[in-house]
């Protein structure tokens, strides 16, 4: 299997991304802006106690928490530690931070700024103000697990130019992928672009083979050290892999959410 990106050091210097307005304009159809509806969701995220995954930093960071409290008044919510102290060092630095999860079959994405380190009833916890806005898709086709952190499960594609080049899978779901790289050479890659022979590797779990169209990227760039998130589609699933990836999404979905 091919070698996954790696964590590294505590980034101090990110700054937020003038481009996360237009990387996010392909889901405008399920923005959600109203204060009050972005506490009602965030409410609902802590009463579940639902997975929420967060990617930061210039390396790919990345750490699974969920929502402990949310106080509407304040416009702030606190969000547990996560297993790492390292990436927990380098989220509380970071200045631009995505947040994304599955709630009652709806996918959730936003993005929040630096964090600050608090205590919650007397565990460490991050507090960080509410989005401006979020993005709710209700979906069946949206209900999305996240994949193993430790050792990232790997997508291998076919660039436009035949360049073949790996990477990480952050989540799943029946429609489509999240992927993440810092290799500074996909750069110009773009929204509805086609990448062909895309294989996966679930490793204990198999793996599967398909095309893929880029439906959003996020990139928070660094001239020295970017990382890019690519959420793309399914091409043409046939009908045997499609139940083949619902085992998937559903075992994974159990070893996260135990009986």
């Amino acid at each position: 299997m091919n070698t996954s990106n790696s964590v590294a050091e505590t980034d101090t210097n990110l700054q937020p991304s003038s481009t996360l307005p237009a990387a996010l304009a392909a889901l405008d159809d399920f923005l959600v802006i109203r204060p009050q509806a972005v506490a009602r969701i965030l409410r609902q995220l802590a009463d579940q106690k639902d997975t929420l995954d967060i990617s930061f930093g210039r390396r790919g960071g990345r750490i699974v928490t969920r929502v402990l409290a949310v106080n509407e008044s304040e416009g702030t919510f606190f969000y547990a530690y996560g297993d790492s102290d390292d990436e927990n060092a380098q989220l509380q630095a970071s200045g631009e931070n995505l947040f994304s999860c599955t709630e009652a079959g709806a996918f959730i994405q936003f993005v929040c700024g630096q964090p600050e380190a608090q205590t919650y009833e007397g565990v460490p916890a991050f507090k960080s103000t509410f989005p401006e806005s979020l993005y709710r898709m209700q979906r069946r086709q949206h209900v999305r697990v996240t994949t193993p952190t430790a050792n990232p499960y790997v997508c291998t594609v076919t660039l436009p130019n035949q360049k073949r080049i790996s990477f990480d899978v952050v989540d799943l779901s029946l429609s489509g992928v999240r992927l993440r790289s810092t290799n500074a050479s996909i750069g110009e890659l773009s929204v509805d672009m086609v990448l062909t022979g895309a294989t996966f590797d679930y490793q204990d779990m198999g793996t599967m083979e398909t095309d893929l169209k880029i439906t959003f990227i996020h990139s928070s760039q660094n001239f020295n050290n970017p990382i890019y998130n690519f959420g793309c589609r399914f091409l043409d699933l046939p009908k045997t892999q499609e139940e083949d990836l619902q085992r998937l999404i559903t075992v994974l979905s159990e070893r996260q959410h135990p009986a």
